[in-house]
Formats: structure tokens, sequence, C-alpha cells
């Protein structure tokens, strides 16, 4: 049978399950081959497949910002499927970010969304697979300070959106200060103000380097900035509305722990263990060298929210920070030298990824980021003059 004369659906279950450069170069051979592959509902099933394939073999890939020449040569973006990373994506030479200060949000559908937290820092929505970015505009208020960003999907509108709050001074004499949100919406290039009501103006203080998009959702780990307790704050991306849900009651008696949000197997996760600092009334216990990391997972019971303590790992000498979890049961964690370690929660078993380039005597900077990542075909450009491919 000439491949000419293939049905639509054989042909779509051939062209699923083949890797995204390959589906890119076959855009190539024809019209009708070029229409299919551009189609949403073929783009959404090949990364549902890629995502389902990656978690039934245990083949599933990280996105990580890594170190090149030990900090010296930049930052990029890397897929790490096994233990060394390929494929590496220049960010500065790309977009011009600061990229030493890098935020990675999401993904959303294989799109995430890369910034600094800082005074009119540009932000970018990028397909690492496809190597497309897309610049965003300058939002509405300029001169002001981003305090937090999330990214997530709204699939009622097929929209990506950045949500973004900002401090902006009013008066310099007073000090006034004005805190406000705004959204920007991937299908008008535009940013505009929330009309809801957010949880910086209610009082809150949400914690950008405790955040995680869940179900194309946005969520923190927030205070009352007051000195209140601790609640998650969430953002729904398709009702653009705040809502509160409770931590686990140990966050509220434990103040001198590390808390981070993550997912795992489809389920929001907190994991609190041990800071390195803290303030000088605190004495800190006699095993402080060592780190006990102890995951939460959150069980939604029709309105109720509960947590339940499901692992206790440790306690492990020379481990920094958490990074979050791959789906085949791997918990990732930065160590003191900067590299990235993993605990496989089903085996126990522990081993270290070589991320960032070695250089001799000199370990590389702290901080890695890393993501879950199944790579996707949705285009970020959608006609954008600011349009972006690396090459």
């Amino acid at each position: 049978m000439a491949i000419e004369n293939l049905s639509e659906d054989l042909l779509m279950e051939i062209l699923w399950r083949l890797p995204v450069k390959s589906l890119l170069q076959l855009k190539s051979v024809c019209k009708n081959w070029y229409a299919l592959i551009q189609n949403l509902n073929f783009i959404y099933l090949h990364h549902d497949r890629a995502a389902s394939i990656a978690a039934d073999e245990n083949t599933d890939c990280l996105l990580v910002k890594r170190f090149l020449d030990g900090g010296e040569g930049g930052v990029a973006l890397s897929f790490v499927p096994n233990e060394t990373p390929v494929g590496d994506i220049d960010m500065l030479s790309a977009t011009g970010l600061d990229v030493k200060e890098l935020r990675i949000l999401g993904p959303c559908n294989g799109v995430v969304c890369l910034t600094r937290f800082a005074l009119n820092s540009t932000i970018v929505i990028c397909n690492p697979s496809m190597k497309e970015f897309r610049i965003l505009p300058q939002p509405s208020y300029k001169n002001d300070h981003t305090t937090n960003l999330g990214f997530g999907y709204d699939p009622f509108s097929d929209d990506y959106k950045v949500v973004r709050f900002t401090m902006m001074s009013t008066d310099l004499l007073t000090w006034g200060i004005d805190e406000m949100i705004e959204i920007y919406d991937s299908s008008t290039d535009s940013w505009r103000e929330v009309d809801t009501e957010s949880p910086i103006q209610s009082g809150f203080y949400c914690c950008h380097d405790s955040y995680t998009s869940w179900n194309w959702d946005c969520f923190w780990y927030a205070y009352h900035k007051h000195g209140g307790s601790p609640v998650i704050m969430a953002f729904s991306m398709t009702n653009e509305v705040f809502e509160e849900m409770p931590v686990p009651e140990v966050c509220l008696l434990d103040q001198h722990s590390e808390k981070k949000l993550f997912v795992l197997n489809d389920s929001l996760v907190m994991v609190i263990y041990p800071k390195w600092w803290s303030d000088p009334s605190w004495i800190p216990p006699e095993d402080f060298m060592s780190k006990t990391f102890d995951i939460w997972v959150m069980n939604e019971e029709d309105v109720e929210v509960s947590w339940t303590k499901k692992f206790t790992i440790g306690p492990f000498q020379g481990l920094e920070w958490a990074l979050g979890f791959r789906q085949n049961g791997e918990f990732l964690v930065e160590s003191n030298y900067g590299q990235m370690m993993s605990y496989n929660l089903n085996t126990q078993e522990r081993k270290e990824y070589q991320v960032h380039d070695q250089v001799q005597g000199r370990p590389p900077p702290p901080h890695l980021q890393v993501l879950p990542y199944t790579e996707s075909l949705v285009s970020v450009n959608r006609g954008n003059e600011h349009d972006g491919h690396v090459e």
C-alpha cells in the first residue's frame, strides 16, 4: 500500500508515535501531512500519548537549568533523560535574559515560562522541544517590581496565561506602595489588569520559591503579611479567581523548615525539611548537618482538603534543596556541591546526575532548577512579531 493511500486514522496512529523532531521534518512532505501535524487535536493527543508512554516505560525526561563551564560559560536549558544532559538551549543568545537568575515556571503541555523577579525583567514563554520562544510585551505598568509570577493554561479558550504580581511606588515622599495583578493572554499577546480580589491586596505574601503548576493552575505557599498563618494560595487560569487552601498542620507549628510545593503522581505534594539558616533565637538540633525530608500529599474529598505524610527520607548528609520528582518515583535533591541527586521512593536507590560542566577545583553555582518534561508540538509563536526560533 502506497503511503499516500493510508487512511487518516491509520496515518495519525503512525505519526503520533514519532518524536517532535521527526514530526517537524515530516511537515514538509505534503500539504495533508502539514495540516494534520498542525491540527490542535493531533498536537494535544501526541503530547498526552508521549506522557502516557513515558510514565508506563519509565522514560520520562527532565528539563534542567544548568551551568556551563562552572558558571563562566552561562546557563543553558537542557534535557536530562538519564544521568547526563543533552540538547542544550542557550537562552542568553536567544532571549537576552540574565540567565544566571533565571526562573522556570510550568510546564503546561510542553510550554514553559522564563523570567527573573526583578524590575522591568524580560518574560519569555518557550517550547524547548521545538526551540521556539516568544518574548512577551512589556506589562502596562513598566516601572514597577515583579514580586511573583504564575504560568498556566486555560483549556476552555486554549490560552496560555501569565499572572503577574506587582508592587508600584505611588508616592516617593511617603513610600506609598500600590499592589496589583495583571494577566498576559497568549491569544491577544497583551496584558490586562485582573478584576478580582488578589491575595496581595488582601494582605498575603506568596513565596515565589515555593510555587508549582498543577492541572494548569498555579499554587503558592503563602503567609498573611501581618504575622498570620501560612496557607496555600491557588489561582484558577480558567475562572481567574484566587482560593485559599489549608497547609499541613505541622506548618503551623514549625516556622524554621523549608516548605516546597511539587506534583507527584498527579497529586499536589509539599516537601518539608530543615533550613541551613535560621533567626538568632533558634537553636539548631544536634543532627543539624543531616537532613530529613518529609513528603506530604494533599487529599481532596468533596470540598474538604487534608494532608497525609506519605514518605520520610533520610537523614542524609550533604543535601541542600528539594528539586522535585520524576514520574518513575525518583525524588530529586540538590547536593551541597551543586549537583543533582535522586532517591527512588520505591527501591530506595540513590544516584547522582552530572548535570553541570565540571571545572577543576571549583564547584558549580548553587540553585538548580528541574522540571519533569514531556516534549510537545505546541507552538508559542501564533504570528507574534517577537517570535523566535533557536537553532
